[in-house]
């Protein structure tokens, strides 16, 4: 979670090698397969799965915090009184512990949004968009648009229409979150 992405993405590129990857060791160990017969960020359809399992690696410890802090923050007498009316610990989990994490959850949710419309250093280091398009992202199709391709105007354009789709979704995002929060 502390690490830049751009370091991450050099770090998983290695274990991702299709010759000397840890990864690819792992998969013909446990399968048998040959470690240079596939490649997780070529073609395939394993390149969003790598994405996916580099980006969650990274920042699960940052959604698990948010979570404790949503756990810390549920007082002990609630359990308490619910203990003394008999309420099984499923009962409490659905009617204390989930509604009262759930502005936490919203919460995570929301910043991990965000942070993915703006994922960039991570997706180029691994795979650069490819192979083809398959992983291609917003932010990294506006870099083409921009510097590759010379379209600033079309891409000043991409970036405001993309910035105003996330602020407005967030935007009702934060609306629903706040009738959570008063519920």
């Amino acid at each position: 979670m502390m690490l830049s992405p751009a370091v991450v993405g050099n770090f998983w590129t290695f274990l991702y090698q299709p010759q000397i990857g840890l990864v690819n060791y792992v998969v013909e160990v446990v399968t048998g397969t040959p470690a240079s017969s596939f490649s997780m960020l070529g073609p395939g359809g394993l390149a969003p799965w790598s994405i996916i399992i580099v980006d969650t690696w990274m920042w699960t410890p940052f959604v698990m915090l948010i979570c404790l802090a949503g756990l810390r923050s549920i007082p002990d007498y609630i359990y308490e009184a619910a203990e003394v009316d008999r309420a099984s610990k499923w009962r409490q989990f659905w009617t204390i512990t989930v509604p009262m994490v759930l502005p936490f959850l919203m919460l995570a949710v929301l910043f991990r949004g965000i942070e993915n419309f703006k994922m960039f250093d991570m997706v180029n280091l691994l795979t650069g968009g490819g192979p083809g398009n398959e992983t291609l992202l917003t932010s990294i199709d506006l870099k083409r648009e921009a510097f590759e391709k010379w379209r600033t105007g079309y891409s000043s354009a991409y970036a405001i229409i993309l910035f105003v789709t996330v602020f407005g979704l967030a935007s009702i995002y934060v609306k629903a979150l706040n009738k959570v929060k008063e519920r």
